[in-house]
């Protein structure tokens, strides 16, 4: 009995994950589809998941964390896209896209404990991020608004 519903709480988590994952997506695509190379859309794809992941699975081996990611990335893109952005780097001189990476993964990783507070408790626990600036503005200077912020902060 137990174990059916630890069970069941590791499928409802992980099913919210996928969701977020899938949302976070199209987010992505709607955003920044004609804007950056799909490359770089992978990359920040990549840095949520392992945000959102990365308290999850904070107990994990290195190992699991990373297959956790990469089965999340392999539902949306393509195997071989995916082993490419979890192996990417940003160019040294794209100082926007290291500093989007850098607050993806914080959006991510606000996501992540959300999550697993909805899910350790059956209900939804508010999730309060004091630093603003962590999940800060994630436009490149070409683009307006803050679409992206606004629907991962969700």
């Amino acid at each position: 009995m137990i174990r059916d519903v630890a069970a069941n709480m590791q499928q409802s988590l992980s099913d919210a994950v996928g969701q977020r994952v899938r949302q976070t997506f199209e987010l992505l695509e709607a955003r920044y589809g004609g804007e950056l190379p799909e490359v770089k859309r992978d990359m920040l794809l990549a840095n949520c998941i392992y945000g959102l992941t990365s308290v999850i699975h904070a107990n994990d081996a290195p190992e699991d964390h990373l297959a956790a990611i990469r089965s999340y990335l392999e539902q949306i893109i393509p195997a071989e896209r995916a082993a490419k952005a979890l192996k990417a780097t940003p160019a040294s001189d794209d100082s926007w896209l290291v500093s989007v990476l850098e607050r993806i993964e914080a959006i991510g990783k606000k996501h992540g404990h959300a999550l697993l507070a909805q899910g350790a408790s059956g209900k939804a626990i508010p999730f309060i991020n004091r630093d603003v600036s962590a999940a800060g503005s994630a436009e490149p200077a070409a683009v307006k608004g803050n679409a992206v912020e606004e629907a991962l902060t969700r």
